[in-house]
């Protein structure tokens, strides 16, 4: 009998590539096949010749305005043409990260709500390791960022505006070679680390004395660029470079330092913190009695954009000062920008995307000449002797320090209100400008403050499930009962590396060496059609139905949001009718974990995670678990991913590695009909006249079924059965054709298989 499956996914998704029939290789085959391998290797204008060709002949394909649009966007700076072709992909539905790269061209476009909206898209279809891949999770946030940062900007006037190249636009800051001088190297001051390429950096002229230099290198543990300094004590002698830290550094590319002459002040760009895309500057500040950088700065836009803002450099008196940037449209190369600085002008808000573009362009008002002077060697700050970088990693430490900075948040978010409340009582427009512009800068500190705390959160969200899932959890009695750990390693990098960790207990805690929590698993417990998360009133849980305590879960890998931990029992009232709920009580501790939901997929349990939030559980997160113990989110992913990978070679369906070899590249056609659900006659009629080598995937609808009978490596195999189908159903029957995932033009895939 003709074996059927089941399947919620796209059509496109479900191909392999049979080697049945030798495809004859003309010669619009070879250049399909060329574009396809241009287009996999990132040589995106030699494959968009071709693209583009077959285009302007079937202008109504989805796949190749998907694969126009892919090229384009990274052609060109100007988005306009990839958004159109991509959009007009994203209609006709032709791969899942169409909405991937639909949101980076809207990301480009300062469109950022349009962006974040196709990356959520993405986001339901896609598989954890397309995420990994595309750094999803990155390109949400930066579409968050960009949606607050353009809602207000103080615009700098622009005196001029400097056309220069990526090898040489330092040049144009105006500086003194006997202050010292920009230098483009890949030197390594005599250490083994390896400078960024085309790295900027600024060198003061020596005078005799210890200077400082900062610069930009590889960090050979993750691979991206942080940010150095190294004592340059002699001509010819340098100490050891020394990392700025985690306040300063992120898992993504940090560049262009520049000092300022005040000795705190650091100005660099980042492709991390709250960046909008690209690099974005930032400012910090080293604080000498706390002998820390503060949390980075962002300089907001307009001087920063979604494209590169490198090398701010101010004067002086801060008034004015340089930056490049890529973002003009018309300028293959960089743009420098002299700009003036004025705090105290008021911010605007900028209610449309018209006037977003408006202020992006920079536009020079004003053509005053004015110099930027440059720091002196003797003006760089000096590193006291034996002067280290401090970083609060402990989970104390962090724990206290975002209670406090939510404090301050919320405090700040009670004055807030006030002063709106305030602004309707104002009749003078001067104290009402003034008001405004307070309003504004309170609302930039607190989103400030509120992006410190919620990344300690999330640090002793990752130190605690890290030691949970390693069973590192240890309460001790007496300090001589501990284990010989030096406390100044205990950090995130270090716990992920297998290091020990001792979690820090309450005083009046009871202290004792505890087992860690196992869950014991029966698979037979929770079947997968209780997956998901409800909300049900009035609760399922009452005194009759207590909410489960260290219930047994299945095999294999789960999800779990956890809303939160206490010290007592709590009533199911509390929950609000989220359902399922279980509790997770360890062994001798009055500590109860309380969790919603039940997932199988990292992707089902990040939906729901905000319903949980808008029930005012703020603070939930999501936890995993296999085969019953808790394990890191990122260790359930990898699972999960395996298992996604290895169930796609099992039953044939196509995943990126089978197109990426040439060898493996043909066109396949398939037959498609839409059937009504309630017509239960059509699949026993399919049965016997589909031979038992054809598979047939079944897409479910809401109320109909869609066939696709596949696959055929000939137009006319394909076409026979498209005409005994039409047999047992008057609905419309197609045959469609398809090359590397993608739907491609019948008329063109009939004429290179003929």
């Amino acid at each position: 009998m003709l074996k059927f499956k089941f399947v919620l996914l796209i059509f496109f998704s479900l191909l392999f590539i049979p080697d049945v029939y030798p495809q004859t290789e003309n010669q619009d085959f070879i250049e399909l096949k060329t574009a396809y391998q241009n287009f996999l290797q990132k040589n995106y204008k030699d494959s968009y010749s071709y693209y583009k060709k077959k285009l302007d002949a079937f202008p109504n394909d989805g796949g190749y305005n998907y694969y126009s649009g892919v090229c384009l966007l990274n052609i060109e700076k100007n988005p306009e043409r990839a958004l159109n072709y991509l959009q007009y992909a994203a209609e006709n539905d032709v791969i899942n990260d169409v909405y991937f790269y639909l949101g980076v061209a809207y990301l480009r476009n300062y469109q950022f709500q349009e962006a974040l909206e196709n990356f959520q898209k993405f986001e339901v279809k896609a598989s954890p390791k397309q995420k990994h891949q595309l750094e999803l999770d990155n390109y949400i946030s930066k579409a968050l960022n960009g949606i607050y940062l353009v809602k207000y900007a103080r615009i700098p006037l622009v005196y001029a505006k400097i056309k220069s190249t990526e090898e040489d636009f330092y040049t144009e800051y105006n500086t003194s070679d006997s202050e010292g001088k920009f230098i483009n190297t890949k030197a390594s001051f005599n250490t083994n680390d390896s400078i960024a390429e085309n790295t900027i950096v600024f060198v003061p002229e020596y005078s005799g004395s210890e200077e400082i230099i900062y610069f930009s290198a590889k960090n050979n543990e993750r691979g991206d660029y942080d940010i150095y300094r190294i004592v340059r004590y002699s001509d010819s002698l340098y100490s050891e470079p020394e990392n700025l830290g985690k306040v300063i550094n992120t898992p993504f590319d940090e560049n262009y330092p520049f000092l300022h002459s005040d000795g705190v002040s650091l100005y660099f760009a980042s492709k991390g913190h709250y960046s909008m895309g690209g690099y974005d500057l930032y400012k910090s500040k080293w604080s000498w009695e706390n002998q820390e950088w503060t949390e980075p700065e962002n300089l907001d836009f307009p001087i920063n954009s979604p494209y590169n803002d490198i090398l701010f450099v101010p004067s002086p008196d801060k008034k004015t000062a340089f930056f490049t940037t890529d973002r003009d449209y018309n300028n293959s190369g960089y743009t420098v920008c002299k700009i003036k600085l004025n705090n105290s002008k008021p911010f605007i808000e900028l209610e449309n995307h018209k006037s977003i573009l408006k202020y992006a362009n920079l536009e020079a008002f004003e053509n005053k000449q004015k110099e930027i002077y440059k720091p002196t060697g003797s003006e760089i700050v000096k590193l006291q002797e034996q002067e280290k970088l401090l970083h609060k990693t402990e989970y104390d430490s962090l724990l206290k320090k975002a209670a406090s900075l939510q404090f301050s948040a919320d405090s700040l978010k009670w004055i807030l209100d006030d002063k709106r409340s305030d602004l309707d009582k104002i009749e003078s427009e001067q104290k009402k400008n003034e008001l405004i512009n307070s309003i504004i800068e309170l609302e930039k500190e607190i989103y400030q403050i509120q992006k410190e705390a919620d990344k300690c959160y999330d640090n002793v969200r990752q130190i605690e499930q890290l030691n949970l899932a390693d069973n590192k959890t240890i309460y001790e009695s007496s300090q001589k009962n501990k284990p010989n750990i030096d406390t100044k390693d205990i950090t995130i990098e270090n716990i992920s590396k297998g290091k020990n960790y001792i979690e820090p207990v309450d005083s009046g805690m009871r202290r004792s060496i505890l087992k860690p929590v196992e869950i014991f698993v029966d698979s037979n417990e929770l079947v997968r059609k209780a997956a998901g998360l409800r909300v049900k009133q009035p609760s399922i849980y009452n005194e009759l139905n207590p909410i489960p305590v260290n219930k047994a879960l299945p095999n294999g890998v789960i999800y779990m949001i956890q809303l939160g931990a206490f010290s007592s029992e709590k009533k199911p009232e509390v929950f609000k009718g989220l359902e399922p709920l279980y509790c997770l009580l360890k062994e001798g501790s009055a500590i109860r974990k309380y969790m919603a939901g039940y997932f199988l997929e990292l992707s089902k349990a990040e939906e729901k995670i905000s319903v949980v939030k808008r029930l005012g559980f703020k603070d939930a997160y999501i936890v995993a678990f296999n085969k019953g113990k808790i394990i890191p989110v990122k260790n359930a992913v990898k699972i999960e991913s395996d298992k996604i990978e290895l169930h796609i070679s099992d039953t044939g369906k196509s995943d990126d590695k089978a197109f990426s070899n040439e060898s493996d590249l043909s066109i396949s056609f398939i037959v498609k009909v839409e059937i009504d659900k309630t017509d239960t006659i059509f699949i026993d009629k399919l049965n016997e006249l589909v031979s038992d080598e054809k598979e047939i995937i079944i897409e479910e609808r809401d109320n109909s079924n869609v066939y696709y009978i596949k696959l055929f490596t000939r137009f006319e195999d394909a076409d026979k059965v498209k005409k005994k189908t039409e047999v047992i159903t008057n609905n419309n029957i197609e045959i469609q054709a398809f090359f590397a995932k993608i739907k491609m033009p019948l008329e063109q895939a009939r004429k290179i298989t003929k």
